[in-house]
């Protein structure tokens, strides 16, 4: 599992081979047979772990926020900051936004329940279709990328926030203000902290 990860982050989901997760985890491509049936399932186990980690990490960072917008607006920040303080799992998460697929669906959990809150709280005026999520995700994505590549970049995750937040239907002036004053009121997530367990077999989590 951590060998795919490795390979994915590298290579890309659809580029990387059997072959070379196997090279990088040292042992023969039999092996790999015993645990998976096919690359498919091994990028869905990979998928499940990682998003179990990242989504529940962010959502039991906010459990606190009743109100949607704020929600969308720290998790936003929160989910890119956790996702680049793991490089590896950072690219992985970046490239699956950018695609279709089971390992997207379940990244998006997260996004998909703050936006049904405030959309009962009537506060996104908005029908949530595939292409919105699609573009959504995307705007999580590059920034992602682009805090990856340049990881001194100045405060990309409010820019994004604001960004969705826009896309949501709220004002531009709140949309503009909220993603800082959220963390004014909620404060700073801590990715020193960040919980670097390990997919291991099957999808679970060390």
């Amino acid at each position: 599992m951590d060998a795919a990860v490795t390979a994915f982050a590298k290579h890309g989901l659809e580029a990387a081979s059997i072959s070379e997760v196997t090279s990088i985890a040292n042992v023969a491509n039999g092996t790999f047979y015993y645990h998976f049936r096919d690359k498919a399932e091994l990028v869905d186990a990979v998928a499940h772990a990682i998003a179990a980690s990242l989504v529940g990490q962010v959502d039991d960072a906010i459990r606190q926020v009743t109100d949607g917008s704020e929600r969308v607006a720290l998790a936003t920040q929160y989910f890119i900051r956790l996702a680049a303080a793991e490089p590896e799992w950072g690219w992985l998460v970046a490239e699956a936004m950018m695609n279709t697929g089971e390992f997207r669906n379940q990244i998006a959990r997260g996004i998909r329940k703050d936006i049904g809150i405030g959309m009962e709280q009537g506060l996104f005026d908005v029908e949530l279709t595939d292409l919105l999520l699609t573009s959504l995700l995307a705007i999580v994505g590059t920034t992602l990328r682009e805090l990856l590549q340049h990881p001194k970049s100045g405060r990309l995750e409010q820019a994004a926030a604001e960004m969705i937040l826009r896309l949501l239907g709220v004002p531009p002036k709140d949309a503009r203000l909220l993603p800082k004053r959220v963390l004014a009121k909620f404060g700073e997530i801590n990715t020193t902290i960040f919980d670097q367990r390990r997919p291991n077999d099957r999808g679970a989590v060390d």
